[in-house]
């Protein structure tokens, strides 16, 4: 039986063990970059992946001077992070502090929605993975903003 590793969802975990989404996205960056994925597998010795991409081609002339914009700091607002990878959970909840908003971070749905309804105060920013346990972020988004409103 052969099965295409680049379909999304397609995975050799087992439930609630990832999306099978990764290999999917990596693809979809290669291939907007031109390059293309050689994929070599043993049963049971597992899988080796080569990526090529094209070399980029430096502008040449002088070297141009780059200006860098100052990330804009937050001033207190809320944003509500909900994610089921923890240290991705953890590391937007940390970036999002230092730019200066205060973060609601939640790792499943629920918790999201018991945070949502425990929050004195406005949420600005619902940034939610897609596909998580309990429901997807769509519909967490739908929810959450019912239980704000009411």
């Amino acid at each position: 039986m052969t099965h295409d590793v680049f379909e999304p969802f397609f995975t050799t975990k087992g439930v609630g063990e990832g999306t099978g989404l990764g290999l999917v996205t990596v693809y979809g960056i290669v291939k907007q970059n031109n390059g293309f994925i050689n994929v070599y597998s043993e049963p049971g010795k597992g899988a080796t992946l080569k990526i090529y991409l094209p070399p980029h081609a430096e502008e040449k002339g002088p070297a141009k001077s780059r200006e860098t914009a100052e990330i804009p700091a937050g001033r207190g607002e809320t944003v509500m992070v909900v994610e089921d990878e923890t240290s991705i959970l953890e590391l937007i909840q940390m970036v999002l502090e230092r730019l200066g908003y205060h973060a609601l971070a939640a790792a499943t749905p629920g918790k999201a929605m018991a945070l949502a309804e425990e929050h004195a105060g406005a949420i600005d920013l619902l940034i939610t993975d897609v596909v998580m346990p309990e429901m997807n972020g769509r519909e967490l988004a739908v929810k959450v903003r019912e239980a704000l409103e009411s």
